[in-house]
């Protein structure tokens, strides 16, 4: 493209719609991700598929499994191959999936979908913070990240009432729902690959004065469109704050896990809610969620400027880990489901805040190599993810005590999923007092300096 000097005084806003598409992808990957738990909740669809709670644990675990084994070499891919060519590949795949998913009978292609659900989607967020790095200039890269995690948060909202209405009150069956939320995904793909280019220099509506507003502040060892990427394993496994980046993932996943696979069987099974209040109390949930992304991004920005870069971009995340912790004990210690809901809604928004500081902290230190830095500590975070299912299982077996006046065991209240979610967050607050985000992982990158 060929840029000239006649639009230099007002900036296009191209980058605006590639944002825009790219949150509502995200939107619909958590739609996609989290909505079988809102199913597989009800007791005739899992008879249906003949699936036992360890056949549930396992196909929520074989989603996080591969999709935490993909994030690197995935963000590898996008960072090398293209990220508009990637993401929508990735985005259009993963509906598919989605819509086959439909089609299942039992439990063995359930899991195989699951798996090859996680495959397709490992690459989304690895990508997206790559076209973020490249698309929004430095200074706001915080709120932009914020704004795609909250498009995903927004999938959370809508995943449980937009699927207890279609089928429960409109009567779909489960198979169609599957195969609807599928076509909608392919649909949202296709809108990415018309709006979106790998840089603003390729983009036949970005003038120069918006090319310029993007790479001010950029340091000069950017990477360029095209070139040929290596993913930095050896930096990466040599660098001490990048494993306390992992650790830190890891707990907040065995925390963040029981939102999004267990939540809704919890409301039902512990708190004894109906199936249409249960709905509405995940998706309540899941909107503090969402408003505790978009105010991360701002958050992590202001702390950055007022701590700098070693302290602001930490500090949210150490803090809120230990928020979530203690309310999810008040959610343990209440009878009352709204209580319990009000707390979880708490852990959501407390969890989520956090969140756009380890992206940012990604696209500080990652260089040339964002999407490979992203997916190598979202591959850890999933990994936590993965073993949470099981985790809680054996928590609650762990836990589980028989009353010997009534004979009956409290093994349904799942005590112990909420203690192992408890320490995970404890964890991970330990572990992000190690993230430095003001030195670079790769050699390329500039130091920045702490002040």
């Amino acid at each position: 493209m060929s840029i000239t000097s006649v639009d230099t005084v007002r900036p296009t806003h191209v980058r605006y719609s590639i944002l825009a598409a790219t949150t509502a992808a995200s939107f619909i990957l958590y739609l996609h991700r989290a909505f079988i738990a809102e199913i597989l909740k009800y007791d005739d669809i899992r008879a249906e598929l003949q699936l036992t709670p360890e056949n549930v644990a396992a196909t929520y675990s074989a989603f996080f499994f591969s999709y935490a084994l993909c994030q690197v070499p995935m963000g590898s891919l996008a960072d090398s191959f293209g990220r508009r060519q990637a993401f929508t590949l990735y985005v259009v795949t993963w509906s598919l999936f989605t819509a086959i998913g439909g089609f299942v009978t039992g439990f063995g292609m359930m899991f195989m979908v699951r798996l090859a659900l996680g495959i397709a989607q490992a690459g989304a967020y690895p990508t997206a913070g790559g076209l973020v790095s490249r698309w929004v200039p430095v200074s706001q890269r915080g709120r932009a990240s914020a704004l795609v995690s909250a498009g995903g948060r927004f999938g959370g909202v809508v995943f449980a009432s937009l699927t207890t209405l279609l089928l429960k009150t409109w009567g779909m069956p489960w198979q169609q729902i599957m195969v609807l939320y599928g076509a909608i995904g392919v649909l949202i793909g296709v809108w990415f690959w018309i709006v979106a280019r790998n840089d603003p220099r390729e983009h036949p509506r970005c003038n120069a004065a918006e090319v310029e507003l993007i790479e001010e502040g950029r340091p000069p060892e950017a990477p360029q469109s095209g070139e040929p990427v290596r993913a930095p394993i050896r930096e990466m496994l040599l660098s001490p704050m990048m494993w306390c980046m992992c650790v830190t993932q890891f707990g907040t996943n065995i925390g963040w896990a029981f939102l999004i696979t267990a939540l809704p069987t919890y409301l039902r099974e512990a708190k004894r809610a109906d199936d249409v209040a249960g709905s509405q109390m995940t998706s309540l949930i899941w909107l503090l969620g969402f408003f505790g992304t978009m105010l991360g991004g701002p958050l992590v920005d202001a702390t950055t400027r007022y701590f700098g870069l070693r302290w602001g971009r930490v500090l949210p995340t150490i803090v809120t880990r230990f928020l979530s912790a203690a309310l999810y004990w008040i959610a343990l210690k209440t009878g009352d489901p709204w209580t319990a809901t009000f707390a979880f809604a708490a852990v959501a928004f407390f969890c989520d805040l956090g969140i756009p500081g380890i992206w940012a902290f990604a696209q500080d230190v990652g260089g040339k190599s964002v999407g490979a830095v992203l997916g190598f500590g979202n591959m850890f975070g999933n990994l936590g993810a993965a073993a949470a299912a099981y985790v809680y299982l054996w928590s609650d077996q762990t836990f589980a005590f028989v009353d010997t006046t009534t004979g009956v065991s409290n093994l349904s209240d799942h005590h112990g999923t909420l203690y192992a979610a408890m320490a995970g967050f404890i964890v991970s607050g330990v572990a992000a007092i190690g993230i430095n985000a003001s030195k670079p992982i790769v050699p390329e990158v500039r130091e920045t300096s702490d002040a």
